[in-house]
């Protein structure tokens, strides 16, 4: 599930290192439970995979009624929601993280039926929670004036520098033969296939990339939804070929080998509650250029060769630029390295255990 996923895998393992007397136990669906059982930390916790959890519809209903009787029932302090919908009714205090209301700003983020259960269901979560967790103040901004909520309730944890680096990497020589990337350049994108990741405007603007830089080829790994049609059939338009590659899903050690063979890796998010990836493309030396929107400011400092979200042109530009200039591609190595290192997961940990004093402190 992407950035909440990682958020999950990298903040659990934080928070027991921190205070070896927390009990945690995670209610969860049998997948997720299945997708964390190997973690070198699942034997420090409890896995409860409550029934109603099998009923997709029934998730988020769940999280507002069901999740707070389970919480009472196996004695905690604190029920920690980590995806936007918390109980309405509990005797532990709530904690609900609120990553962005993007579904709200933008919509086309998710699908109409989901919209409108989340405009019913996130507020009420909202309401009846302690303390708001957020990851960047573009965020709290946001959650405050679309959901009527007092800003001081709000917390700003920044995430941590994302996933770990993987333990192997696919060989570079295996990637491009595998993918068809010839021996150009590759810029690298990850983020979601939906409409405000915006990798349209990345589509749009290889064809001046490739004018300048011939060869380069814009790779796009990710799980192959309705918009990816879209996409494909643009960069067909655009007669783009082999220059725009649409990998799919992606393996961990494969991920790592695109990091590692990129020469840019671009982000044009029009919207994002923080930007996980391009604090893991900086963590592993690849340059970044990232659009100049919402939290990204934040996340990326001066580390990062800005563009408008909405000038492919800007955006052809910086690419270009990182490709061409092999001093300003070192410069972005370094600092994007040094402001990654600024992030951590154990300061998330400590952080979120002091949102959760402050609730229990009512």
């Amino acid at each position: 599930m992407g950035g909440l996923e990682t958020y999950v895998r990298e903040l659990l393992p934080a928070l027991l290192a921190r205070d070896e007397r927390l009990e945690i136990t995670v209610f969860v669906t049998a997948a997720g439970r299945d997708a964390l059982a190997q973690e070198p930390w699942a034997g420090r916790v409890r896995f409860q995979t409550p029934g109603i959890l099998r009923v997709p519809a029934m998730k988020a209903l769940a999280e507002l009624t069901v999740v707070g009787r389970l919480a009472d029932a196996a004695g905690a302090q604190i029920v920690h929601s980590i995806a936007m919908i918390g109980p309405v009714r509990s005797r532990a205090a709530s904690v609900v993280t609120l990553a962005d209301v993007i579904w709200l700003r933008e919509p086309d983020a998710v699908p109409a039926l989901t919209r409108l259960l989340w405009r019913t269901a996130v507020p009420l979560g909202a309401r009846h929670a302690r303390r708001v967790i957020t990851l960047s103040e573009a965020s709290r901004r946001e959650i405050s004036e679309d959901l009527g909520l007092d800003p001081s309730r709000i917390d700003v944890v920044p995430l941590g520098p994302g996933a770990a680096v993987a333990g192997e990497a696919t060989d570079e020589a295996e990637l491009r033969a595998r993918h068809g990337l010839g021996d150009g350049p590759i810029v690298l994108t990850s983020s979601a296939h939906s409409p405000h990741k915006n990798v349209g405007a990345l589509i749009e603007a290889m064809p001046a990339v490739r004018e300048a830089v011939p060869g380069a080829v814009l790779v796009v790994p990710g799980n192959v939804t309705e918009h990816t049609r879209g996409l494909e059939a643009r960069a067909a338009e655009l007669g783009l070929g082999s220059g725009v590659v649409f990998a799919g899903w992606v393996s961990a050690a494969d991920l790592e080998g695109l990091y590692g063979a990129a020469a840019c890796f671009a982000f044009p998010s029009r919207h994002e509650g923080f930007g996980l990836p391009v604090l893991e493309a900086m963590s592993r030396g690849v340059p970044v250029a990232c659009a100049n929107a919402s939290a990204l400011l934040e996340v990326a400092g001066d580390a990062a060769l800005f563009f408008s979200p909405d000038r492919p042109d800007e955006l052809a530009a910086a690419v270009t630029r990182v490709l061409q200039d092999a001093s300003l591609a070192e410069t972005l190595r370094n600092s994007g390295r040094e402001r990654a290192a600024t992030f951590s997961w154990d300061r998330v940990a400590e952080e979120t255990h002091a949102v959760y004093a402050k609730a229990l402190a009512g």
